[in-house]
């Protein structure tokens, strides 16, 4: 795990969260005294980082107070699309609430990365969108986290259906807060609570949803701004490593995005990409054969789809295809790594 002191977590939602409790009667020269920062420096610059180390502090002392057991849903419902910086304006130029969710996943490290978001279909056809934590925290801001990023990730659909009356599910792993009446007050969405075995949260849309087209789509627009969230990928991997953000494209990819496609996500040429993985001793199809491994032994054991299903979320063309290459990597076919054997 990357280490709790390496700042890489956006000030922008914590300083909305500042908003919050100054609202609610706390003292802005406390939380100056407390955790001796610049104010203004971070609201003059809201996508200056913070580290894990500091949100957990941060977030102990906004729930010193019992009386600020809801503030994750305040923090939540406060999040427009707008708060998202450059991914909520591309979002808002999607030309559907399916295409918004894939571009979210694809981009979810510049809103938060100590979270990561990943998609699958289920068979139902179902869009499944999974995010879960990236970084080691504590149960305390894990939990706090995953309450707010619902909320926010349910205002924002909203936002997209402009309130239209279609319904889905948010499963979370968080038992039901002391506040649970405002969730039951929430429209169109219904929130399971201890729904999840690991901490996350995961919602679920259908295709009526899905194909839902927003009213502000404009793929000039979109290209445009995505071109700017794939710079910014590019910074950011440029400083953390190649490997690891191609591991990261590949394992929160719906279907495995071939090396033209992780290096034109990360705005490099192909050759680039190759040059900086050589650096570490590794090259494209090393790592996608890692992840391969990792996601088929994952799927094959949590989840009761077809072979031919997982074969054609790893991307194979055939399930006889991704056995051969199963056995080749495992020494067992797909079949009998699922019944134990």
């Amino acid at each position: 795990m990357i280490s709790k002191t390496i700042p890489l977590i956006p000030v922008r939602y914590y300083l909305r969260l500042i908003e919050l409790i100054v609202s609610r009667g706390s003292s802005t020269q406390a939380l100056l005294d407390e955790f001796n920062i610049d104010i203004q420096k971070f609201l003059a610059e809201p996508d200056l980082k913070v580290s894990v180390e500091q949100v957990e502090k941060f977030v102990h002392y906004c729930l010193r107070n019992p009386a600020n057991h809801d503030l994750a849903f305040e923090l939540g419902h406060s999040l427009h699309l707008s708060a998202h910086s450059l991914v909520g304006y591309a979002i808002l130029t999607c030309d559907s609430i399916e295409h918004a969710i894939t571009l979210v996943t694809r981009y979810f490290s510049l809103i938060m990365p100590s979270f990561k978001a990943s998609i699958r279909y289920n068979q139902q056809n179902q869009l499944e969108l999974l995010i879960v934590p990236e970084l080691d925290m504590e149960a305390l801001t894990l939990n706090f986290h995953v309450e707010a990023i619902s909320v926010a990730l349910y205002n924002n659909i909203n936002e997209l259906i402009n309130n239209s009356l279609t319904s889905y599910h948010i499963f979370l792993s968080i038992p039901a807060p002391l506040h649970v009446q405002k969730f039951n007050r929430l429209t169109n969405a219904t929130f399971h609570f201890n729904a999840l075995h690991s901490t996350g949260l995961k919602l679920i849309l259908g295709q009526t949803l899905l194909n839902h087209k927003l009213p502000l789509a404009d793929e000039m627009t979109l290209k445009a701004v995505e071109l700017r969230c794939q710079e910014q990928m590019k910074e950011i991997t440029e400083s953390q490593g190649f490997p690891e953000w191609i591991e990261k494209l590949l394992m929160n990819a719906y279907q495995l995005p071939t090396l033209a496609e992780c290096a034109g996500l990360l705005h490099v040429s192909t050759k680039t990409l190759q040059r900086q993985l050589r650096k570490k001793n590794t090259d494209f199809n090393t790592i996608k054969k890692q992840v391969i491994v990792f996601r088929a032994k994952q799927r094959l054991t949590t989840s009761t789809d077809s072979i031919t299903q997982i074969a054609y979320e790893l991307g194979y063309s055939s399930s006889s295809n991704f056995a051969r290459s199963f056995k080749a990597l495992i020494g067992i076919s797909p079949e009998n790594y699922r019944n134990g054997q």
